[in-house]
């Protein structure tokens, strides 16, 4: 990876590399979510591992990631239940639901943005914030829209 953009992404964190960790970790493991249901990108076996270490140690082992797990639980659930529903949306070949899926798609953005607000506080995150989100939703909604609408 890029060290600039760890050193960007450290100072979203307030300099928490236990929090840089689990973002790393977050973004691995949700590409390769989406791979693995998506079907549009060739995993390898070593791949599909490494999402199942993160999910399964990696991320339970994090010292940040254990003291506010239990925030964490639910933000799983509605993450899920987010993408799940996104699926259905592109499946369908819904507009309107193209529309929300591509939000939908991007939940687990919410672990990050808590967890800048705990690593820097309210006042600070309102600067940072909008950087992160625009890097969370890396994915313009027009090539969004025309990769699931113009197949």
């Amino acid at each position: 990876m890029d060290e600039s953009i760890d050193e960007k992404r450290l100072s979203w964190f307030g300099g928490n590399t236990d929090a840089l960790s689990i973002c790393k970790m977050l973004i691995t493991l949700t590409h390769t979510w989406d791979d693995i249901v998506d079907k549009d990108k060739p995993l390898t076996e070593s791949d599909i591992n490494e999402a199942f270490k993160i999910a399964l140690v990696y991320l339970p082992a994090n010292k940040l990631y254990q003291s506010i797990m239990p925030q964490m639980l639910p933000m799983w659930v509605q993450i899920i239940s987010a993408y799940e529903t996104a699926n259905t949306y592109e499946r369908n070949k819904d507009a309107h639901g193209i529309e929300i899926s591509h939000s939908l798609r991007y939940a687990a953005g919410h672990m990050l943005a808590y967890i800048v607000i705990l690593c820097v506080g309210d006042d600070k995150a309102k600067d940072v914030l909008p950087e992160v989100w625009k890097e969370i939703y890396f994915e313009r909604f027009e090539d969004y829209r025309k990769e699931h609408l113009d197949d």
